[in-house]
C-alpha cells in the first residue's frame, strides 16, 4: 500500500483539495480532499484525473527550443535567460504598456 499525501489540483485555478495515494514516487489512486475548506470534498472530473498527466509518457520535461524546423532541448536557466531577454527588449524598444499578461487558465497558470 501507497502512502497517502494531501495535495491541490493544479488543472486550474480553484486548487480544488486532493488525496494522493503514492507508490515508487507514481500517484496510483486520486480522491477528493474532503477536509480541505475552500473545495470540501468537491472536485470536477480534471482533479482525479491527475495522474495522467503527472505520468504521461508525451509530457514535457525540459524546455524546448524552436531551433530551424525543429526544437532542442535547453536547460531552464538558458530559456528564462532568453525569454527575459526578448521581454527586456520589447520593453525598451516600446516601453512598459508594450506587454500584458493574459492568463490565469489551467494547468497551474495562476493569476
Amino acid at each position: 500500500m501507497g502512502t497517502w499525501h494531501k495535495s491541490s489540483c493544479v488543472c486550474c485555478g480553484q486548487n480544488c483539495g486532493l488525496e494522493l495515494q503514492v507508490e515508487d514516487n507514481r500517484i496510483v489512486k486520486v480522491k477528493p480532499d474532503k477536509d480541505n475548506p475552500r473545495s470540501e470534498g468537491y472536485v470536477c472530473r480534471k482533479g482525479p484525473k491527475v495522474a495522467h498527466y503527472q505520468h504521461n509518457a508525451d509530457r514535457l520535461k525540459h524546455p524546448l527550443k524552436r531551433v530551424g524546423a525543429g526544437f532542442e532541448e535547453v536547460s531552464w536557466d538558458q530559456a528564462l535567460d532568453e525569454i527575459a531577454s526578448k521581454l527586456r527588449g520589447i520593453v525598451d524598444q516600446y516601453g512598459p504598456k508594450a506587454l500584458a499578461y493574459m492568463g490565469g487558465g489551467g494547468l497551474s497558470c495562476h493569476l
